[in-house]
């Protein structure tokens, strides 16, 4: 066994050094080269003995061999796309993504090229609809639903085509897959829509009603023909004082972008949405098998269990669905937690190491999966159709539904004997409702808790803190609540949801509610555990994303906030702690407190006193998916 460990640890520390010298400088390669030679003397395939057995193939050049085709719709547009064959005749099984980010670019699949056509597939990455060299204009994930099906039937019907087409991809490229099975065209036979999401009301670009703003800043100009590759970071400093949101984009980038203004033109469930959120009859159309991988720390695993959830109860293929959730986060969910680069397992997310256990052989599974529904050379996956993770534990259960049984419900209610303000919060997790309360604190536009802001005090891109970090130092200030656990005599597993239903007032028409969890240690660091940054809820879209209510001054409203799914294990001493509070810029954008439309806002912001309620009156609560302790393994 140590053999075997030491053998790994030298294998990473070799493909490290591989990939150094590839990206690396000229000095990187005169001090290393004289290691690169010995290691390409190991062997025919030095780069191939370098990678875990379990890792994707390593890395096509992309665009080498490709035939650039174009894609006639019926409505007259025309996509460009890149077709790489396999060797032989044919005809051949397809596998397809259609992608936003450039049908070349390293955020698509082009570089898994060579490993599908090396197993006979014929492979194509199209550019989406005003993307890439396609014509038309882009509107965010309703042209899938209409592109889709054409696109499938398209390579069905070519000539070097079996006439049997599967769909891979990840996060929008994901997404697209199950947008373009609704419409069952000919010729679609599976799908593989890794880290997909479900609604633009949760995440992205509204989440809870707050308009995702680091996101829409950061993620639009990849859509964007003129900034594409090219956009600068953003100054979410200079940006927090300008007015109107809607601008913000000129601001920003130094152009209009126009997905971005889009998106705050529809803030409510109107007919664009209607196009891109999936209905109830909408799964009972999908009759094709799906395969997906999210994990714990993906941004998109709420929208992935979502899907999994409804497919698995509604779809006509709904005994056909498999989902695998590991510890991973948005970019290595696809590949079960190995990197295409080095082609070793990710052993860290954030401030959490990856246990052992905590990988599975993503792209190989994908080949078994779409041999057996496009080939018909393999036997039907005798996978269960869920597999999750449970960290903390260092094992996978398995079930055939969600929740697993396994799984049971447990309920915390907001508590104390005083004041809940950071730093010295005497908030409380308690197991009933205790004497009525309440928390207060002050909700300041021109100050508001930084999403943007790590532990150490160096301010990274809005997308840099997602995951498992040390919030400690973060949320240490008078406007944040807290609400903690005494430390566990015995360990807690999170595995599923969890929600807050609370009991708020406030002197402005609008505010918001953002939630955390936390696994505080006995050292006082903090946690995060949340796969995007927190739960939240504007309150004007308590009533859901379709129906806006303002409301009165004083007026006490119940608000449900989904805080998203969970894995973590918590260790004896360590306190599970909630915080509530009213901002986390640029993650959200600031609400000024107006109840004006947020996108045309012109007004001065307006500070704003919340006021929580809790006790046997106004039963505030957290509730919580737990992993039963007669599941936990023995020590």
């Amino acid at each position: 066994m140590f053999g075997l460990m030491f053998l790994q640890d030298q294998t990473r520390s070799l493909a490290r050094i591989e990939q150094h010298l590839r990206k690396g400088s000229w000095m990187m390669r005169f001090l290393f080269g004289p290691i690169a030679a010995a290691i390409a003397f190991v062997g025919p395939d030095s780069a191939e003995f370098l990678r875990h057995p379990d890792a994707p193939a390593r890395e096509s050049q992309i665009g080498e061999g490709a035939q650039i085709v174009s894609i006639a719709l019926n409505d007259g547009t025309t996509l460009t796309a890149d077709l790489y064959l396999p060797d032989g005749a044919g005809p051949h099984p397809v596998i397809l993504e259609v992608t936003p980010y450039g049908r070349r670019s390293t955020f698509s699949s082009s570089v898994e090229h060579g490993f599908w056509t090396g197993h006979g597939y014929a492979f194509i990455v199209v550019d989406a609809r005003g993307t890439g060299a396609s014509e038309g204009t882009h509107t965010f994930m309703a042209d899938a639903r209409r592109d889709g099906p054409q696109i499938v039937e398209w390579a069905a019907a070519q000539r070097w085509s079996s006439g049997k087409v599967g769909m891979r991809g990840s996060s929008y490229s994901g997404t697209y897959p199950l947008q373009t099975a609704i419409g069952r065209p000919q010729g679609l036979a599976c799908i593989s829509p890794n880290a997909n999401f479900q609604s633009g009301f949760d995440g992205p670009p509204f989440l809870g009603g707050a308009f995702m703003q680091g996101w829409a800043l950061g993620w639009t100009p990849h859509v964007t023909p003129i900034l594409a590759g090219k956009a600068a970071p953003v100054d979410y400093d200079k940006l927090l004082s300008h007015r109107p949101l809607l601008t913000a984009d000129l601001e920003a980038h130094g152009v209009e972008i126009p997905v971005y203004r889009q998106f705050l033109e529809h803030q409510t469930s109107d007919n664009m949405w209607a196009e891109v959120h999936l209905s109830l009859e909408d799964y009972r159309r999908i009759n094709v098998p799906a395969l997906t991988f999210t994990g714990w720390y993906d941004t998109t695993l709420p929208g992935s269990i979502a899907n999994y959830r409804a497919m698995r109860g509604l779809a006509a293929s709904a005994d056909d669905q498999w989902i695998i959730v590991g510890p991973w986060d948005h970019s290595g969910a696809s590949e079960g937690g190995y990197s295409r680069d080095t082609g070793q397992p990710i052993d860290r997310i954030g401030a959490l190491a990856v246990e052992s256990r905590g990988h599975k052989p993503g792209q190989r599974m994908a080949r078994e999966f779409f041999d057996w529904c496009l080939k018909g050379t393999a036997r039907r996956p005798a996978w269960p159709s869920v597999q999750m993770f449970v960290p903390g534990q260092n094992r996978w259960i398995e079930a055939e539904r969600l929740p697993s049984p396994l799984v049971k419900s447990r309920k915390l209610f907001l508590g104390g004997s005083g004041r809940a303000n950071a730093i010295s919060s005497k908030g409380l997790l308690e197991a009933g409702p205790g004497q009525n309360a309440l928390d207060e604190y002050t909700h300041d536009p021109a100050n508001p808790v930084r999403s943007d802001l790590p532990a150490n005090g160096r301010r990274v891109q809005a997308g840099g803190l997602l995951g498992p970090v040390d919030i400690s130092h973060q949320l240490a200030r008078p406007d944040v609540l807290t609400y903690a656990t005494p430390p566990l005599t015995t360990p807690l597993t999170l595995l599923g949801n969890a929600r807050l239903s609370i009991y708020v007032q406030a002197d402005v028409p609008d505010f918001d509610i953002v939630a955390l969890l936390e696994d505080v240690a006995p050292n006082g660091t903090a946690i995060r555990l949340d796969s995007g940054w927190a739960g939240v809820l504007r309150a004007r879209y308590r009533g859901g994303s379709g129906r806006l209510a303002l409301l009165k001054p004083g007026q006490t409203v119940k608000l449900e906030v989904n805080l998203g799914e969970k894995g973590h294990t918590l260790r004896v001493g360590h306190r599970l702690r909630l915080s509530v509070f009213s901002s986390a810029y640029p993650f959200i954008s600031v609400n000024p407190g107006t109840g004006n439309d947020i996108a045309t806002d012109n007004a001065s912001p307006r500070s704003a006193r919340i006021t929580i309620l809790r006790g046997s009156s106004y039963p505030s609560a957290l509730s919580l998916e737990v992993l039963e302790p007669r599941a936990q393994p023995s020590k």
